[in-house]
């Protein structure tokens, strides 16, 4: 079985630069390829668009493994592909108001319902990584910025998890501020890395999973205790937990855990 599904108007944007096929998707080599393994590779797209240009990124999935396969049964009650997986997911978080990549098609191949091929391309983000925004600005910023960002930061989480959501890969390096208007306050978060996102979750075991996670990513100099206990006084004000006190025991054991198991990707803001 093959199938290519296009969102709005975008069938006949790709159509018009020779993309229509699966085949023509996965023979593209216009583009360039920034990350890659033996079971996918994703491939920056741009493409003139009348003055300016546009900006896509494709990911191409080969031969999932099989939990992977057994993952989207659990998630979604039937075996998907890893690209419509990923658009669904993108979907759901934008249907709850949490921005993340915004979709713009998916293709599979399969046989026998089990998948051989299958790519997803969404637009570029028009936003930076929280990461980068961090190393180069966090340092200058006047302390009422800085605690505006945390406060924000704080909503985006918990409406995450009061969405019954959870994000196992709630790094800091796959947090984006998207732009919503010209001030430098007009962003809100966004998370990318989608393919391990879970819904429907219970209790707060997953949402503690997912601060762990966050806390631990963090380069020193960001969140000093003041911070710190802003974010988690904010987070925790939203209701989405019960046992308070139990919660950010299990968020530290989450945290320490990884510390101990990965390397952080930027150690520290301080000069």
């Amino acid at each position: 079985m093959e199938q290519v599904i296009f969102k709005d108007n975008w069938q006949s944007y790709f159509a018009d630069r020779d993309l229509r096929s699966l085949d023509d998707f996965f023979a593209y080599a216009d583009g360039k390829i920034i990350n890659q393994n033996t079971k996918r590779n994703v491939t920056v797209m741009t493409f003139p668009d009348g003055n300016q240009t546009k900006t896509f990124y494709m990911k191409r999935f080969f031969d999932p493994h099989f939990k992977d396969m057994l993952f989207t049964l659990g998630n979604f009650g039937k075996i998907c592909s890893q690209a419509e997986l990923e658009w669904r997911c993108a979907n759901i978080l934008l249907d709850n108001g949490i921005e993340t990549y915004h979709p713009v098609g998916y293709g599979f191949r399969s046989v026998c319902s089990i998948e051989r091929q299958s790519f997803f391309i969404t637009e570029a983000i028009d936003g930076v990584c929280l990461l980068d925004y961090l190393v180069q600005n966090w340092t200058g910023l006047p302390a009422e910025k800085q605690e505006s960002l945390v406060v924000k930061l704080a909503h985006f989480f918990a409406k995450i998890h009061a969405a019954r959501l959870s994000l196992p890969d709630s790094y800091i390096w796959h947090v984006y501020m998207v732009n919503t208007g010209p001030g430098d306050e007009d962003y809100e978060f966004g998370m990318i890395d989608l393919h391990r996102m879970k819904r429907r979750t219970r209790g707060s075991n997953q949402a503690a999973m997912n601060l762990g996670r966050f806390f631990y990513s963090l380069p020193d100099g960001f969140l000093d205790i003041p911070l710190q206990s802003r974010f988690t006084d904010t987070y925790l004000a939203a209701g989405t937990t019960v046992n308070t006190k139990a919660f950010l025991t299990e968020v530290e054991k989450n945290k320490v855990k990884f510390l101990k198991r990965r390397k952080k990707t930027v150690d520290s803001l301080n000069p």
